[in-house]
């Protein structure tokens, strides 16, 4: 059986479609991906995900419009793939789509209902491929009490549970997130959350400093100097001190947050430099002081994410942990193969999200399905 993940997450670096192969292996299944690809956003639709999650220039209307627009560029871009890869569409069992997230509150944030939006109107790729299409995974886990997030935890195990070695995986798109499997533990054993920015202000601030989408390899943070003063004030954040499970996003780390930032280091006469090596510096040792506030003891860290690719993070990872640091050989398509498994789990009706990581009172099948509008290849 084949699926499709689509994945496009806060860091706005565009659409990530991945094909997988799904083989039954007795009890347990087989997962390879057989082919991904990442279709960047255009700077018009960067500009609307970003204008619509922003409380001082989002409407209704803006949001209503966007969810169609999101969706269009995902069906433009699953299109794209299919001739790419010389992909017949009949052979695909369904899409999974996580959306794209313009809000997430999952702590009752100034007195809001716990909510999570994630847009993209799945009809719209169901019509145009013929296909079912799963999506809205992170709604019933939050309606059971959970945080809605994070979810990959569950394809983590899967994959990456031991027998032998206590293994954290870190995920550094826009958000970080980090996923700790404890040796020959089991799912409600594993320890999954938010350990804070990712990229997310790394690529803004390089947007606006440089007018480049990102800091290719970590080459402008190298060329810099850390501001310790700043880097510890960013720390100190009551963020980093709340006990998991918990999750955070753009709703924290703004523009607003970011223009502070770049602010303060202007008046301390700070070179460009410097406030990228600064923000970045902020990704890699908030992660550090989770894992020594959070987790047990590591033998191998995992990184995925576009993160991965940073030399600068890595390389401080690397230092102050004194541990094994792999990138993941998935690490671009991590997410998107995860959410296409986590459809698969949503087929079955079987629960995927972790109880020990949302905090959700019990196991639940997640995501919402759309079916095909007709059964027969053309419709009537």
């Amino acid at each position: 059986m084949k699926s499709i993940g689509i994945m496009s997450g806060t860091s706005l670096d565009g659409i990530d479609i991945c094909l997988v192969d799904i083989v039954e292996q007795g009890e347990m299944f087989d997962y390879t991906i057989l082919a991904f690809h990442t279709y960047p956003y255009t700077q018009k639709l960067v500009h609307n995900i970003q204008e619509v999650s922003n409380l001082s220039t989002s409407n209704v209307q803006k949001i209503c419009s966007l969810n169609v627009e999101i969706s269009e560029a995902y069906a433009e871009a699953l299109s794209d793939f299919a001739q790419e890869y010389h992909l017949n569409m009949e052979d695909v069992s369904y899409i999974s789509m996580h959306g794209q997230t313009i809000w997430h509150n999952p702590n009752h944030m100034d007195g809001y209902a716990s909510s999570t939006l994630q847009i993209g109107d799945p009809s719209i790729l169901a019509y145009r491929f013929n296909k079912m299409v799963i999506s809205n995974f992170r709604t019933m886990d939050m309606a059971a009490g959970g945080s809605g997030a994070p979810l990959i935890p569950f394809v983590n195990y899967l994959l990456y549970q031991s027998k032998t070695k206590h293994i954290a995986l870190q995920n550094i798109g826009g958000i970080g997130n980090v996923c700790y499997l404890k040796r020959n533990g089991t799912l409600e054993d594993v320890i999954a959350f938010d350990t804070g920015p990712g990229n997310m202000l790394i690529d803004a601030a390089m947007q606006k400093l440089y007018q480049l989408p990102f800091d290719c390899g970590g080459k402008i943070a190298k060329s810099g100097m850390i501001h310790q003063g700043i880097l510890q004030e960013l720390l100190n954040d009551a963020y980093f001190q709340e006990c998991y499970p918990k999750s955070t996003g753009r709703e924290k780390y703004n523009d607003a947050y970011l223009n502070e930032v770049i602010e303060k280091m202007r008046k301390l006469d700070q070179r460009n430099q410097d406030i990228i090596a600064t923000l970045t510096a902020f990704t890699a040792y908030s992660i550090i002081d989770q894992y020594q506030r959070f987790l047990g003891p590591i033998d191998e860290l995992i990184v995925s994410g576009g993160g991965a690719h940073n030399e600068f993070i890595l390389n401080l990872l690397k230092q102050k942990l004194g541990i094994p640091v792999i990138v993941e050989d998935r690490t671009d398509a991590y997410e998107a193969f995860g959410f296409a498994i986590l459809g698969h789990m949503t087929v079955l009706q079987k629960p995927s999200n972790v109880k020990s990581v949302t905090g959700a009172k019990q196991s639940v099948v997640l995501g919402n399905i759309t079916y095909p509008p007709c059964k027969e290849k053309i419709c009537k």
